[in-house]
């Protein structure tokens, strides 16, 4: 059975994850910035049967989501978060036999250079697998308390964050969703010794009127660089660590270590966790020598059971290694260092978006010929979506006409901050009459605001 999660960070989301492991049913987080189009396609791919639903978060109103479907788009139940299930329903699953290791236990789904989001299996085994050696790298303990901002319904918030926290016996602090407002109160209230923000949270952190130094007075562990936090931690004494990872494989592929000299988790990404083997491939599909930059292959115990709804091995090559499509190089050391991630992937506030998605739903709109999305690095650690649309003959559509197209149909950080329009020639073209993309983001990058 296959049971869907629509809810804000806490305990009680956690608390419905492990009743569902322990049911032998299924995990299907869903991302709490979902629209109700964006809903309707997930429930439908992933077959969810069962929705634990938080009615309302932060303005986003998900029971009126469900009331938009048809009928047989509906989950056969839907239970609020809050309600309680009957007794006997609770003893009938309490009944149940534990799920075997290799039994799915996540279907979590995430951008794809497609377009079409992706279903991740992900069976306990993996997910164990790279829990245990996170919460040691990580190095807490039973006396710390852990403050984190990532959503639970990524890989990053549950698997690399929150349970190996758990696992290593550490308290752990929810936001239920982020603000600062939440985070600087947070602070106060706990004076965590180990936090995990997302790096635009740290710049907002900091920049806050009213931040104080003191707020991370305690801290000593957590995830990220102790440089986003400069000069306020020092990064002899606070012990971060960080990685390079993704859904496939259930978290991180490399991870620093806390009790490394600080030289290296200041410039690097640490070493492969256990059992994990990366391969750097060039473009004739053979391994790069040592300093050669080619594209990062990954296998190893995390690795994920499939694609839901996709043929066996999809993603894999013959030696059943993860195709990721990142650039990277070990250098003569064995070092690994990543390059860069995927080409046809945006990063926008430390979150994948695929713009096949964006310029999908854009050139929906009847004025439309054709849109095409890129984005521009304001800096090192963020991007700005960016369209050009280009227009049909004789049609003229408008900025606020686009933007509340993509309001209704595209989570927040999928919406473009930027409209550029363009006649059809001023398009690119490749030698196989492809629009090419850095084309493209230099054409919108000359017709910014500035220019």
């Amino acid at each position: 059975m296959h049971v869907g999660l629509l809810a804000g960070n806490g305990a009680a989301w956690l608390a419905v994850a492990f009743g569902v492991w322990r049911a032998g049913a299924t995990l299907v987080p869903i991302s709490t910035f979902v629209t109700a189009p964006e809903l309707a396609t997930l429930l439908a791919h992933a077959d969810v049967d069962t929705l634990v639903l938080q009615p309302r978060l932060r303005g986003h109103d998900y029971s009126e989501h469900l009331r938009r479907l048809p009928a047989p788009q509906q989950p056969r139940r839907v239970i609020v978060l809050d309600s309680h299930l009957p007794a006997d329903d609770v003893e009938a699953h309490a009944a149940l036999t534990p799920p075997a290791p290799d039994a799915v236990a996540c279907i979590l789904y995430t951008s794809g250079t497609s377009g079409q989001p992706k279903g991740v299996m992900l069976s306990h085994r993996a997910i164990l697998s790279t829990v245990w050696p996170t919460a040691a790298r990580c190095g807490l303990t039973a006396a710390d308390a852990l403050l984190s901002t990532l959503p639970l319904f990524w890989v990053a918030g549950l698997v690399i964050r929150a349970l190996p926290t758990l696992a290593a016996g550490c308290a752990l602090i929810l936001t239920e969703t982020f603000t600062i407002d939440a985070l600087m109160t947070l602070l106060r209230r706990h004076q965590p010794t180990a936090l995990h923000l997302r790096p635009p949270q740290v710049g907002q952190l900091l920049a806050q009127p009213g931040f104080d130094p003191k707020l991370l007075a305690a801290v000593r562990r957590g995830g990220g660089r102790v440089e986003w936090y400069a000069p306020h931690l020092d990064a002899e004494r606070t012990r971060l660590i960080t990685g390079y990872g993704m859904t496939e494989t259930a978290g991180y592929v490399t991870a620093l270590d806390w009790r490394d000299p600080a030289e290296v988790r200041r410039t690097q990404l640490g070493a492969p966790l256990p059992g994990v083997e990366i391969r750097i491939v060039g473009d004739s599909e053979q391994r790069c020598a040592a300093g050669q930059e080619g594209e990062i292959r990954v296998r190893g115990p995390g690795l994920f059971s499939g694609y839901y709804k996709q043929p066996p091995r999809t993603g894999l090559d013959a030696d059943g290694f993860f195709i990721t499509g990142d650039r990277g190089r070990i250098d003569t050391d064995g070092v690994f260092h990543f390059v860069g991630r995927s080409k046809d992937l945006l990063r926008v506030k430390g979150i994948n978006v695929s713009p096949l998605e964006v310029e999908a739903v854009l050139a929906a709109h009847a004025d439309v010929e054709a849109a095409y999305v890129v984005g521009l690095a304001p800096d090192a650690l963020d991007q700005t979506v960016v369209a050009l649309i280009v227009a049909k003959p004789a049609c003229q559509p408008t900025e606020a006409a686009l933007r509340a197209l993509a309001d209704t149909a595209l989570s927040h950080y999928k919406r473009p901050q930027r409209y550029v329009f363009i006649a059809r020639g001023d398009v690119p073209l490749g030698g196989t009459a492809k629009p090419q993309r850095a084309a493209l983001a230099e054409l919108a990058r000359g017709k910014g605001p500035e220019s």
